[in-house]
């Protein structure tokens, strides 16, 4: 409430926050496509993990990687939260413009706040998980899955993904010019594509018996 009312008063403030949330947003959105195809890697042996764990420490890619990603996140849940509706009145309200209007772009904007919310709680301890094992090998991975995460991922990369995808399609509704049908059925095929490819991914940690140390 205390930052909505300093950006109404404040439209530079305002503009500002805009451009972070579509800057974060964009930076997460392709973190996001990259991670899923990096851990994916274990699809083609433990081996291939491995190693390719092993390079992005060995360029640092990890080490500013992730405080990037954790800056990148906090920021744009900052930036988001300035229009999210948090009093009860406010969600009664967007509620019932929800059902009255039933439109498309309405009910994606509270997707967007509910996958956000979710992603907040479970990337934070996903985050945590992977630091205090550091570092990212096969077998931690396997045996953090196959210890009681298996479903928060399956959660996690369902939220991860639906949250991006409406979020490129509202960012492009907004700064560009597209095609609204024939865009929303290319990213309902790129959502299913990645959730598939994470989906694949967890049953073959979760699965897969994996010798610590192996490499």
């Amino acid at each position: 409430m205390i930052l909505q009312k300093l950006l109404a008063k404040s439209p530079k403030l305002e503009a500002r926050m805009e451009l972070l949330e579509l800057a974060t947003g964009l930076m997460l959105f392709g973190f996001l496509q990259f991670h899923m195809f990096a851990v994916s890697s274990i699809i083609l042996g433990v081996d291939a993990f491995n190693r390719d764990s092993a390079r992005m420490d060995e360029y640092y890619l990890s080490y500013i990687g992730i405080p990037l990603v954790i800056l990148a996140i906090i920021v744009h849940g900052l930036a988001a939260m300035r229009k999210a509706p948090w009093q009860v009145q406010e969600m009664r309200v967007f509620m019932q413009h929800s059902r009255r209007l039933a439109h498309l772009d309405t009910w994606a904007w509270g997707v967007q706040i509910l996958t956000g919310l979710i992603i907040l709680v479970l990337a934070a301890t996903h985050i945590w998980s992977v630091l205090i094992t550091w570092p990212i090998e096969a077998a931690t991975s396997a045996a953090r899955i196959q210890g009681g995460y298996f479903s928060s991922f399956v959660v996690l990369i369902l939220a991860a993904e639906i949250h991006a995808m409406v979020g490129l399609y509202r960012i492009l509704v907004k700064w560009s010019w597209i095609h609204r049908k024939k865009f929303t059925n290319y990213l309902v095929y790129a959502t299913i594509f990645f959730v598939g490819l994470g989906f694949l991914t967890l049953l073959v940690f979760y699965f897969r018996s994996i010798p610590k140390g192996l490499s």
